[in-house]
């Protein structure tokens, strides 16, 4: 077999192991191996599709999955970095196949910076009418140096739920399907949707085609007002399960303060006690105190999370005091500030400042603010790259002085902002479709 390492794949790769003498026989499989990468990094998905084996299997960070589903991530854009750097290859020969071990660092840029991750891969190769196919490739593991697991936060139930997860408002059944598997491989472990997303088959397949145990993945959805009511809730909430396509929710919110969410409340304390649901929750419960109070005096299986707009412009010191007292995990959409922001908290000079003192991005300093202020915390992507670059925050830690400089910037200051009369005529009047 000739070389085939193109100038593209030159100028994409980095090898520090080029001083490593390999016989011609392994020579061939470090540049099919080499051009690969660099394929890869291209999303050349055609070439790669001629590259894999037709049973090929591909395990990425706990997931697996086959030729099919590698080649469709790859085409759709969903290999997130643009760098492969090798710092040493080794090849075995075992009978007619042969086995390529890499250490290596995988390169993305995000918000202007290059974010480099470091993993050991093993690559399985196989004769097939005289030509290698690559049969499954596999990251063991994350390489030094190691990066701290997400932490998790203990309900008031006695659950343990990942503190950090990503979040998928305003997206497309696809677009769903693809982020969520993306991040699933990145190591993320806690999705959060809602069938008011309109997302959750999206969801629900990216879980069934992650590879990953489904006991792994903490799952959070929420219920519209339109299926509230006793008798009805319980039916929405099977119909849920369908769309997930899971046994059990981990958490289920009543999405708004509207409508009988009293009789929801009392359903989703069935499917609790059915087995179908392992926690309940009350999401934008901070409208006003008549709603907070009716939901906590009619439930009989107590609330763990209250989910709200938080971020450092808005940091809710009052609703997060009531939830305090009864003994609520406050979870934060908007964590970022959303689309609505158009980008405010990025810009905030503290932030930039903090930002470029630990060499991160502005928004790593946010999230990891939410982070270290007990928070639960759900950003939304569907882009890799900035999926890989929110999880990347349990590296560093803010100071103090640092933390301090945050909280000086609370001005109490919502991006989402309709008074609870506007939104209820709206919320009141939208059905959504299973």
């Amino acid at each position: 077999m000739k070389k085939v390492i193109t100038l593209a794949a030159i100028a994409l790769l980095s090898v520090a192991a080029f001083a490593q003498t390999f016989t011609p026989k392994e020579q061939e499989l470090i540049d099919l191996s080499n051009q690969k990468w660099a394929w890869m990094a291209e999303k050349n998905a055609d070439a790669l599709a001629n590259l894999f084996h037709e049973n090929a299997q591909f395990v990425h960070m706990g997931g697996s999955w086959g030729k099919q589903q590698e080649v469709e991530i790859i085409r759709q854009g969903f290999i997130w970095y643009k760098k492969a750097e090798i710092h040493s290859q080794e090849v075995k020969f075992v009978e007619k196949d042969a086995i390529v071990y890499s250490n290596i660092h995988l390169t993305s840029e995000v918000g202007g910076n290059e974010v480099r991750f470091p993993f050991t891969v093993s690559e399985v190769y196989t004769k097939v009418k005289k030509e290698w196919k690559l049969g499954a490739l596999i990251f063991t593991k994350m390489a030094e140096p190691e990066v701290p697991p997400v932490p998790f936060l203990t309900l008031n139930n006695g659950l343990l739920m990942p503190q950090f997860g990503i979040g998928t408002y305003q997206q497309t059944n696809e677009q769903a399907h693809n982020g969520v598997l993306a991040a699933l491989r990145m190591g993320y472990r806690h999705i959060d949707t809602a069938h008011a997303y309109q997302d959750e088959r999206g969801v629900g397949q990216a879980i069934k085609e992650s590879g990953v145990s489904r006991n792994e993945i903490w799952l959070t959805s929420k219920i519209w007002p339109s299926e509230y009511g006793e008798g009805k809730t319980l039916e929405a909430i099977d119909k849920m399960l369908e769309r997930l396509q899971v046994d059990y929710i981990d958490l289920l919110y009543v999405h708004q303060p509207m409508g009988d969410f009293a009789g929801a409340w009392k359903d989703m304390e069935k499917a609790v006690k059915a087995g179908k649901v392992r926690a309940l929750g009350i999401s934008n419960f901070d409208a006003n105190d008549e709603v907070f109070d009716r939901i906590i005096a009619a439930a009989e299986i107590k609330p763990v999370a209250l989910q709200i707009e938080c971020h450092p412009y808005a940091q809710r010191k009052a609703i997060r005091e009531k939830a305090a007292k009864y003994g609520l995990q406050v979870e934060c959409w908007f964590p970022l500030g959303g689309s609505m922001s158009q980008g405010a908290l990025f810009k905030d000079p503290v932030i930039m400042a903090i930002a470029e003192a630990h060499h991160k991005t502005p928004a790593q300093v946010i999230l990891r603010w939410h982070l270290q202020e007990g928070f639960s915390v759900i950003p939304g992507s569907k882009t890799p790259a900035h999926i890989a670059e929110n999880i990347d925050i349990l590296d560093f830690a803010l100071s103090d002085a640092e933390m301090l400089a945050i909280k000086g910037l609370d001005k109490e200051a919502r991006f989402f902002n309709m008074d609870y009369e506007q939104a209820e005529q709206f919320i009141l009047n939208w059905k959504i479709e299973d």
